[in-house]
């Protein structure tokens, strides 16, 4: 893959903040976006268990998620499409470290909270009612109005 494509994928990934979950339960499909931040080829997020995404995606084998650029011009359009699996997270070491990244990229949540929100463990619990999951996608399907073509792509593993 182009390096220019790969890049542009980094910096989507970095600098986009929502990502669209797609789930269904008996034919009835359902969409939601969350905050995400990526960490170790996955996208973290924190949502209430008892959410309709969460719900429908439990005991599901596979759901869907997509992330893109917002643009005014067609041309420009730029995101991925993907499918993969939900784990809800519960080692602290990655929780902490997922906790870090999605406070820097979302830093109005320290600047309304205060240092509690890292500081106590238990914070998203606590005042959202909400946990750590991770989307792990296996496959990823990479669309770019700007090119003639939309192409798969495996961004995260080095592969060409």
């Amino acid at each position: 893959m182009e390096k220019k494509i790969k890049e542009k994928a980094r910096r989507l990934i970095n600098e986009t903040r929502v990502m669209t979950l797609a789930v269904s339960d008996n034919d009835i499909p359902w969409s939601s976006p969350v905050y995400f931040v990526f960490h170790d080829n996955a996208f973290c997020f924190f949502s209430n268990e008892n959410s309709r995404h969460i719900q429908y995606a439990k005991d599901r084998k596979i759901i869907s998620a997509s992330i893109f650029h917002d643009s005014d011009q067609m041309d420009q359009i730029f995101g991925f499409q993907m499918s993969g699996k939900l784990e809800k997270i519960s080692r602290r070491a990655l929780y902490l470290t997922v906790v870090k990244k999605y406070i820097t990229k979302f830093s109005f949540l320290e600047q309304i909270f205060g240092p509690q929100i890292i500081e106590n463990k238990h914070f998203f619990l606590e005042k959202f009612k909400s946990h750590l999951y991770c989307f792990h996608p296996d496959k990823i399907f990479l669309s770019d109005n700007s090119k003639t073509i939309s192409f798969n792509l495996d961004f995260y593993s080095g592969k060409k």
